[in-house]
């Protein structure tokens, strides 16, 4: 055993005095975890439509079978609706990706033809990362950053569509934060106005439509973490919040501020552009009563910070009666419900694509693929199931 070859003694103390090599970092989040506990504010909850909307993961939801791997884009919301579905090659080239923002093919996701079209861009023009689509190498980040783009797509299509007409107040949820490095920084400008404007365009009929994005985890709540937990930050019995402020989340990221800037915190660049990939500001908020509840990192809409009170109060509401995850977004879980697939959907679908292989070859070479794929799997499965 390598645990009787330690002198764990001598390994206690080289453990230790690393340690202590962090001390004025430590010392520095716990100043920042007391300035945070000096602004943590009460929750009041109110009642609302919540709607969200989720991806399929990317990594539980591939068809393989070498070389063939079918990545799998599926959105659906928390009502049980498809918002976009698509099936794409882990080689697929960047042209064939395109066809998918064109109207009229037989692979359109209509969501990012939608988009594609308003901005009157190609999707090439979205973002550098898409471009390696089809590269060995890169085309894993590509596919990601595709699997993003459609995400954001729907949320696009959520707030701006004419022909959806929502019929109360509701609060859109994001699984995910209000920012991105998917698109470039001078696309993701126009996307946020045109948000805006679709948010102002159902508050002429009456009817107030929020936009947050809840994730598991941020940098910011993983550098924090210790730090809160120290000091009591969040150990009160009361639904609670603080906004993070900007200098504590800068000190959080190691990267540009494209990721941390809005509209309202950009400067202009020479040519009078803001570029910037966020449009929301983060906050740490405790969803339950109790003082050990978990606290999530939520970005509220920058242009909705007035309203940041009401709009995390609307979320509590869905927040507590969140199930299997405790006081976290019912609508979230709910949309995730809907949105992955069990191992006998992917079954199916993995028969669908050994069919499709088979369908060109001749009968003896097809059952040798059925051969290879359910007698040599079985025969393995087996040998492992009685070791």
């Amino acid at each position: 055993m390598a645990l009787a070859n330690l002198d764990v003694e001598a390994l206690k103390a080289k453990v230790l005095a690393a340690y202590k090599v962090n001390d004025p970092l430590v010392a520095k989040f716990r100043e920042y975890a007391r300035k945070l506990k000096d602004q943590v504010k009460p929750l009041r909850t109110y009642s609302v439509n919540a709607v969200a909307f989720v991806s399929t993961d990317g990594g539980d939801n591939r068809l393989t079978f070498n070389p063939s791997v079918i990545e799998l884009v599926r959105v659906v919301d928390s009502r049980g609706n498809e918002c976009a579905l698509d099936a794409v090659a882990n080689t697929t080239a960047l042209s064939e990706l395109e066809s998918r923002a064109k109207a009229g093919t037989p692979s359109t996701v209509v969501p990012l033809q939608r988009l594609c079209s308003d901005l009157k861009k190609e999707l090439r023009e979205l973002s550098y990362l898409i471009r390696a689509a089809g590269t060995p190498g890169k085309s894993t980040g590509a596919l990601r950053c595709y699997r993003d783009i459609v995400e954001w797509a729907v949320l696009y299509d959520l707030i701006t569509n004419p022909n959806l007409q929502w019929g109360s107040d509701t609060i859109l949820v994001r699984d995910g934060l209000l920012r991105t490095k998917s698109f470039r920084r001078d696309v993701f400008p126009d996307i946020d106005k045109r948000l805006r404007e679709g948010v102002e365009a159902h508050l002429k009929r009456n009817v107030r439509l929020s936009l947050v994005g809840v994730a598991k985890q941020s940098a910011v709540l993983g550098q924090l973490a210790v730090a809160l937990e120290l000091e009591g930050t969040f150990q009160r019995d009361y639904p609670c919040y603080v906004q993070v402020p900007d200098d504590i989340e800068a000190d959080c990221y190691n990267f540009d501020r494209t990721w941390l800037d809005t509209y309202e915190t950009s400067d202009p660049d020479d040519e009078g552009r803001k570029l910037y990939q966020s449009l929301g500001r983060m906050f740490l908020v405790k969803f339950g009563d109790r003082g050990l509840d978990p606290v999530w990192p939520v970005d509220v809409a920058e242009w909705q910070l007035g309203q940041a009170d009401k709009v995390l109060g609307q979320l509590t509401v869905d927040a507590q009666q969140g199930f299997p995850i405790p006081d976290y977004p019912m609508c979230i879980q709910r949309a995730h419900d809907y949105a992955k697939l069990t191992g006998l959907e992917i079954e199916i679908m993995q028969d669908l694509l050994l069919n499709g292989m088979c369908a060109g070859l001749a009968a003896e070479q097809a059952e040798r693929l059925l051969r290879l794929k359910y007698l040599g799997r079985s025969l393995a499965a087996l040998r492992y199931k009685e070791a």
